[in-house]
């Protein structure tokens, strides 16, 4: 990122080039995710952070394509806890605490380093998807020590599975004031806990619910539609937030 800082807001998008998960080869999902910078860079004065977690690091043809089109690009590849999370299974609980685990990290590097102060709002994207038509920029920047985020909606799945939390926040696309940065950091630190726990427990939980049950709702300003939109991985079905 340039000293000279103009950007008011930073995108930190979730990624994952190089995955065994999914029906989307590297090509593909190398290409989807430009076109989520490209959308956001359209639409946004931001800076981009791409959070790869995927099985390997780029090659450096894929990153030279990658590269006019953000600001950082980091890979959590050789980190040892998320070596530890890809062996597990499902693909559902590498996904989940894979971005927790990442973007819990991000967030600390963040706040140690005083980055996160040029900045007025802090947005977390999932990468592949790109923002739509319904995307209010300033509705997200006049928020004003507030985070906004789609929902509450009814969970999909039954209470003694999540242990009793019954309501989730999508995640596609939220954003959040920057000074509520150390703050979120904290919550991803529960969050990561919790999941650990309900998975010890023979439970399940996933980030949507996990923001629901853990974000403070007085702090939750809802907008309605967000303007996000992409297919989802496991089957290539189109969704809309």
């Amino acid at each position: 990122m340039s000293e000279n800082q103009k950007n008011e807001s930073l995108f930190l998008v979730s990624s994952a080039i190089h995955t065994k998960h999914g029906i989307f080869s590297p090509e593909q999902r190398l290409q989807q995710t430009i076109e989520t910078c490209k959308s956001i860079k359209s639409r946004c004065p931001a800076d981009i952070i791409i959070i790869d977690g995927g099985d390997k690091d780029l090659s450096e043809d894929e990153k030279k394509e990658l590269s006019p089109h953000i600001d950082t690009f980091v890979s959590f590849c050789e980190s040892p806890h998320l070596k530890n999370i890809l062996v597990i299974p499902s693909q559902d609980i590498v996904k989940n605490m894979a971005e927790i685990m990442t973007f819990g990290t991000m967030y600390e590097q963040l706040i140690e380093s005083g980055e996160y102060k040029k900045y007025k709002r802090i947005f977390k994207m999932s990468g592949r998807y790109t923002l739509n038509d319904d995307f209010n920029y300033d509705k997200h920047m006049q928020a004003t020590d507030k985070i906004i985020v789609r929902g509450p909606f009814t969970s999909q799945f039954r209470q003694e599975t999540t242990g009793g939390v019954s309501l989730q926040y999508m995640s596609r696309l939220w954003s959040f004031d920057a000074f509520l940065l150390p703050y979120i950091r904290d919550i991803y630190t529960d969050m990561f806990n919790h999941m650990t726990d309900r998975l010890n427990a023979k439970g399940y939980i996933d980030i949507e619910h996990l923001l629901f049950h853990h974000l403070d709702p007085i702090l939750i300003e809802n907008i309605g539609k967000l303007g996000v939109e992409g297919n989802i991985a496991p089957n290539g079905a189109r969704v809309s937030d």
